[in-house]
């Protein structure tokens, strides 16, 4: 409601400054002013309305219906493959995520390390993580695709590469209405 007023005196004071030349004097600091105000005004509100926000998100679990854990067992992945791309010691991983528990899954980490195991005698390359998003519900499946980045080994791309992956920070929601 006040920057209608700030704006309708702003305008009778362009309108005044354009009939009258000694008024024009006086007009263009007034305006200066009300612009000023305008400006302080609006961060004053911006403040206010942005300490207003809860900080946290909130969760859509209430005290009645409690968390459904899902334990990383009750995740599983099949046909898991992983492709050379680009960069070099960049990896296209696929698979099929089954949700075996009796909640949604809503997402996880994919920890994956990368070792090279020729002869037998390994050494880590290094791992990455991804945070892979599927809201798959309970008993069901979805395909999953994503990239891993590697450091690139001094002695070049592995002979014998061996993969571990570990799916960790499962967040799930729920089950039912």
């Amino acid at each position: 409601m006040v920057w209608i007023l700030l704006a309708g005196a702003s305008l009778l004071i362009v309108g005044l400054a354009i009939r009258n030349p000694r008024f024009r004097r006086i007009a263009e600091p007034a305006l200066s002013v009300l612009v000023a105000v305008g400006l302080i005004s609006a961060f004053v509100v911006w403040r206010m309305d942005d300490n207003a926000r809860p900080r946290d998100p909130v969760s859509p679990v209430t005290a009645d219906r409690p968390v459904d854990r899902i334990a990383p067992t009750e995740i599983r992945l099949e046909n898991l493959t992983f492709e050379k791309s680009t960069p070099a010691s960049s990896y296209v991983v696929t698979a099929t995520i089954h949700n075996d528990s009796a909640a949604f899954l809503d997402y996880f980490t994919l920890d994956v390390t990368l070792d090279d195991c020729p002869g037998g005698a390994c050494r880590t390359i290094g791992s990455d993580d991804a945070l892979v998003i599927a809201r798959i519900s309970p008993g069901h499946s979805a395909a999953l695709r994503t990239t891993l980045v590697f450091p690139s080994p001094k002695t070049g791309p592995p002979d014998a590469p061996r993969w571990r992956a570990t799916i960790v920070k499962i967040q799930s929601s729920p089950a039912g209405p």
